[in-house]
């Protein structure tokens, strides 16, 4: 377990809890290879595990193999960076949703103690950095500029100073390979989004996304 876990999971169920605070029937991990702390506090009848190391599900796949509309929840954390088109990670999501169902969803940045210099995205100084082995390549993030807004934000931005980053929103646009605008995927979702800014000497934020799923999608 790695020292943000404990953190972030209670903050992914407090999401959940103050969006529908439900039991969910059908509830699909994308990205877990088996269960946690974090999917044994998701109430649901069933589950479905999907994750490359289960050989089951790969984020960049033309179409996942994974049967439309049959879920009512998907969640899916600490993995959508890797998608290399955020928009056809959302688009897959929304497709193996049942009608009203939610995604609870993420995408990381600054999450990098593992590199000698720290970035606050992925792609700096022509060089294209992977996470954890080199078929691993952090590709992706959302965005929507009322983030800067928001308290997380701020803190995650105050703290990347000693850095270097001036402003993470140019940052991103500078490191970061593929961005999502979340006015690109409205009509598939009613999305909210929190944030939550950790490790002040080696910073990370955490943007969350939750979104039910509009109808006629």
């Amino acid at each position: 377990m790695g020292k943000s876990d404990p953190i972030i999971f209670s903050k992914y169920l407090d999401i959940l809890r103050s969006s529908n605070n439900k039991k969910y029937k059908n509830v699909c991990f994308l990205g877990f290879d088996k269960p946690n702390n974090l999917t044994r506090s998701i109430s649901c009848e069933n589950s479905d595990f999907y994750d490359l190391s289960l050989e089951n599900w790969n984020i960049n796949d033309k179409k996942w193999n994974i049967n439309t509309g049959i879920y009512d929840l998907v969640v899916c954390t600490r993995c959508p960076y890797f998608s290399k088109s955020p928009r056809h990670f959302m688009e897959e999501c929304c497709r193996i949703l049942a009608d009203k169902g939610a995604l609870l969803v993420d995408w990381g940045l600054g999450d990098h103690w593992r590199f000698e210099n720290y970035k606050i995205g992925w792609v700096k100084n022509n060089e294209h950095e992977f996470s954890y082995n080199k078929t691993n390549y952090l590709w992706s993030c959302i965005w929507d500029d009322s983030f800067t807004s928001h308290i997380e934000y701020k803190k995650f931005e105050s703290w990347t100073r000693k850095f270097g980053y001036d402003n993470v929103k140019d940052a991103i646009q500078a490191e970061v390979p593929s961005i999502l605008n979340i006015s690109e995927i409205s009509n598939k979702f009613l999305l909210s989004v929190d944030m939550l800014a950790l490790w002040e000497n080696s910073p990370q934020l955490y943007i969350i996304v939750f979104g039910e799923k509009n109808e006629n999608n």
